[in-house]
């Protein structure tokens, strides 16, 4: 149908937004991470948002049976899951919170492998306390370095761990089909990380550059 249609248009549209944002942001975080003398780099940023562009580029298509849609859906679980973890983590990492910086990649690692074994309903709450404790992390780091950046590009990223599966079909009705909701919901959520994907790039980057002036005030 053409509601159909239009859908799968708008959602590949915006995959490819966010594939084109996220290899950007990633490409940018691993210049700097390869020019870096020091340890205080953003390869785990850079990883998560490359992985985020991946995801994007491998949703732009739309395969007719199920294994590979269930791939997809996987896919775009686990860096939704990992991305803003992974930039929580370097912020954490670069405020020298370095325990807390552990738990967090511990726990989002034990979540991503323990995907087969929970039940939907237990995976959705877990996700999203994971999904809070990161976003948690950023913010306060955030909060005390006055960096609105990060505290932006948390949210934006986090954003799709707090969507209901039972509302991506259901926010829009019924204004409009359930299809067509699930279109727009999914746009709105992709520009979301897109903008997530470059505020977070711009936070990492301030980030760091406070934290070695700083460094070298202390020296």
């Amino acid at each position: 149908s053409m509601a159909s249609c239009a859908t799968e248009w708008i959602t590949s549209g915006s995959n490819v937004m966010l594939f084109a944002a996220a290899l950007h942001s990633s490409y940018r975080l691993f210049k700097v991470s390869f020019a870096s003398t020091s340890l205080q780099d953003h390869r785990a940023p850079s990883l998560g948002l490359f992985l985020l562009g991946i995801s994007a580029a491998l949703c732009i298509f739309h395969p007719s049976s199920s294994y590979p849609s269930s791939i997809q859906r996987e896919a775009e679980w686990a860096v939704e899951v990992l991305a803003p973890a992974l930039v929580s983590f370097d912020l954490l990492w670069l405020s020298e919170d370095h325990n807390t910086a552990h738990i967090l990649l511990f726990g989002s690692c034990l979540l991503l492998g323990l995907y087969d074994w929970l039940s939907a309903d237990t995976l959705t709450v877990i996700t999203r306390c994971l999904g809070l404790s990161s976003l948690s992390c950023c913010l306060t780091v955030c909060l005390f370095a006055g960096n609105a950046f990060g505290a932006l590009g948390g949210v934006a990223l986090s954003l799709p761990l707090f969507v209901a599966s039972s509302m991506r079909t259901n926010s829009f009705a019924p204004l409009i089909s359930g299809a067509a909701a699930e279109g727009v919901l999914k746009w709105l959520l992709k520009v979301s990380m897109s903008v997530g994907c470059w505020a977070s790039t711009q936070a990492l980057h301030k980030f760091l550059l406070d934290v070695t002036d700083r460094h070298n005030i202390a020296i």
